[in-house]
């Protein structure tokens, strides 16, 4: 039996626990693959015998376990990689389960169990195989989790009412969770991960049908609006506003007239115009005399805001201010000042709004841009800055659907799907390292008629470090190599902020030919004249990074090129990358790239508000997302404390207590 002090590693100490940690994969030992007809490249599960173990070493202190096992119709060579205490753990005679692949002749790291006799708990059925600890084994976990569900499904009711489970042909919650742990077949396997995953998304989904109920019954600000204010805001702006963003103002509008609190996402695709719409609902608060915060993930990005509300407002009345974190002590005094006693009507910055110091005399608009770079807490930093102010959440990073129904379920969605007019979509191409000349002729071409051009190169790791040192050395190898006659500047992470900005005005101005960079320069540069895009080593990008990327290229008037230089392809890089040459439509690429990396690495490594969901996969179960989350709302729409599905409470405040505001449901 596992001990317990080893398992509360794992996070299990109680039955309950026990019950509700699922396995991660399964094995199916109804029976076992003789060894002598095992073929190469195939994987199975076989039994065997221990014949001999020993420990070989290689040049540069490398070394493998090599085992021998043998059932009654052969022998097998089994490799273990930099795990030298298999030596004493799996002496000769030890009865073993293998899973692995065969290749040539041998099983390298597989998955291995030791067995002792025909225990019908480890053999003969289909197995679950658990995450693990140190001090836990397979077996002992395995009959830990026996025991806590003969001991608990007896007392375990159901939490979903019979007409859920009637209308959406769900088996029983004990019967689920007996057979999620040990199936007595596939198919029962299937149910019970069924009912699992559609209950992890209706609690989910309740979650955020609670959120939202609470913040549409809260009083906010009722913006007033007119013909006149139109034509003002209008009378502003250098251009006309697509239809696209037509709709999206006119769906914001409608929200910042209502009493109840805006909380509305704007989606868009790289340039397609989410600022000239997010500055018109600025101007509509700035006419109600309210304050706007316009947060900003990175400084570039902020400056740039700051440079594009001050063109469109120059010569106006209305008062804007940049707030960062290098703005010089002095200066910030002041503009907190100003901002508390409503002396400033715009206030564009990065997490130095945040701080508590910042105080607003009369806050009415929160605009958040590219908001999955923001925690949710720290966007309620902000937000608790104005008594209930309307908040619009921005992202040119298209969301899935899937993820807009679970993520930002809470949220109302406007989306701008077409470009201004003018724009043309960067062709792509996907070149081998080998071949990455033609991607350098191509931008020696652009700036020998005046055109300019970005190269990136990858992050190496969650290291400014090794991220500005790859960097670097591409930046030497470019300036001394196929870029020598050009002017080339290098922005990294670590690259001092007066010295990024000095910088990044120069390759503005038309003084800097090619700007050498790493993702810092994912967001934030707008140079209409910049008309090609190289990016070193593509296969480690994210598809949505990659289109953010090419989002840089193409402001302008003219053709544009993005070349994606590859080093090791894959098949699954290659089929990631043909994606990039086939579309510029931010959500088809977006859709893959969940299907691909999920929903943690499609939103980066900063918080994203996403739960882990251990049996739902958001990329897959479109259709049970959406049953889930009707049933949801029309629960909580008919039962806002659902006092009437006690038991279903219970389970809510088990699976979210601490991760929501529940007081209410509490």
């Amino acid at each position: 039996m596992a001990r317990p002090g080893a398992l509360e590693k794992l996070g299990l100490r109680t039955v309950e626990d026990l019950i509700h940690h699922l396995p991660r994969g399964y094995e199916d030992r109804r029976s076992f693959r003789p060894i002598a007809s095992l073929r190469e490249g195939e994987t199975a599960v076989l039994r065997g015998c221990v014949a001999s173990v020993s420990r070989q070493h290689l040049r540069g202190n490398r070394s493998y376990v090599l085992a021998t096992v043998e059932d009654a119709t052969g022998r097998i060579d089994v490799r273990w990689w930099n795990r030298p205490y298999l030596l004493k753990h799996l002496p000769a005679g030890t009865d073993l389960v293998l899973s692995g692949r065969v290749k040539k002749g041998c099983l390298t790291s597989p998955e291995h169990e030791i067995v002792r006799g025909d225990d019908p708990l480890h053999v003969g059925r289909i197995v679950p195989i658990y995450p693990l600890t140190k001090g836990v084994s397979g077996p002992a976990l395995r009959r830990a989790v026996w025991v806590a569900l003969e001991r608990a499904l007896g007392e375990v009711s159901d939490p979903l009412p019979e007409s859920i489970r009637g209308s959406r042909a769900l088996p029983d919650f004990a019967t689920s969770l007996h057979d999620v742990h040990f199936p007595p077949d596939f198919p029962a396997l299937e149910r019970a991960r069924a009912r699992l995953r559609y209950d992890e998304l209706f609690h989910f989904e309740l979650a955020v049908a609670f959120q939202r109920r609470r913040a549409r019954a809260r009083h906010g600000i009722a913006f007033r609006w007119s013909a006149e204010v139109d034509r003002r805001i209008r009378a502003r702006l250098p251009f006309a506003l697509t239809a696209a963003q037509e709709r999206a103002a006119a769906e914001i509008l409608r929200d910042m007239q209502a009493k109840e609190p805006m909380n509305r996402l704007l989606q868009g695709d790289v340039g397609s115009g989410k600022t000239a719409v997010a500055l018109y609902a600025a101007l509509v608060a700035v006419a109600n005399r309210h304050q706007v915060a316009f947060l900003s993930p990175t400084e570039i990005l902020a400056r740039q805001h700051k440079a594009t509300i001050d063109a469109i407002l120059r010569g106006s009345e209305v008062r804007v201010a940049l707030l960062v974190g290098s703005t010089p002590a002095a200066d910030r005094r002041l503009r907190l000042e100003d901002l508390a006693h409503g002396r400033l009507d715009v206030v564009v910055g990065t997490h130095a709004l945040l701080e508590p110091e910042v105080a607003f005399g009369k806050l009415g608009l929160v605009v958040v841009d590219e908001q999955h770079k923001f925690g949710v807490a720290q966007r309620a930093s902000l937000i608790r800055k104005g008594v209930r102010p309307d908040v619009l959440v921005m992202t040119a990073t298209p969301i899935p659907r899937t993820l807009a129904l679970t993520a930002f379920g809470d949220l109302d969605v406007s989306v701008i799907d077409a470009l201004p007019p003018g724009r043309t979509p960067p062709v792509t191409r996907v070149v081998r390292a080998s071949g990455a000349e033609a991607a350098y002729a191509a931008v020696r071409d652009a700036a020998a008629r005046g055109a300019q051009a970005y190269v990136i190169f990858p992050l190496v790791a969650e290291s400014e470090e090794l991220d500005a040192g790859a960097a670097e050395e591409g930046f030497h190898r470019l300036a001394t190599g196929p870029l020598r006659e050009l002017r080339a500047g290098l922005v990294t992470g670590r690259t001092p902020d007066a010295e990024r900005d000095a910088i990044m005005e120069e390759f503005r101005a038309g003084r800097i030919d090619v700007l050498v960079g790493t993702t810092v320069l994912e967001v934030g540069v707008d140079v209409p004249n910049a008309a090609v895009m190289v990016v070193e080593s593509a296969e480690r990008f994210g598809l949505s990074t990659l289109h953010q990327l090419r989002g840089r290229v193409g402001r302008g008037r003219g053709a544009a090129q993005c070349w994606l230089v590859a080093g090791r392809l894959t098949e699954e890089a290659r089929a990631r990358l043909r994606v990039m040459e086939e579309t510029c439509d931010g959500f088809r690429i977006a859709e893959e790239d969940l299907r691909l990396r999920g929903p943690g690495e499609f939103f980066g490594t900063r918080q994203h508000g996403l739960p882990e969901f251990a049996v739902a996969d958001l990329a897959r179960d479109f259709e049970t997302v959406k049953q889930a989350r009707s049933d949801a709302f029309a629960m909580l729409e008919a039962d806002p404390r659902l006092a009437a599905h006690p038991r279903l409470r219970e389970e809510f405040l088990r699976r979210f207590r601490g991760k929501f505001d529940l007081y209410e449901v509490g």
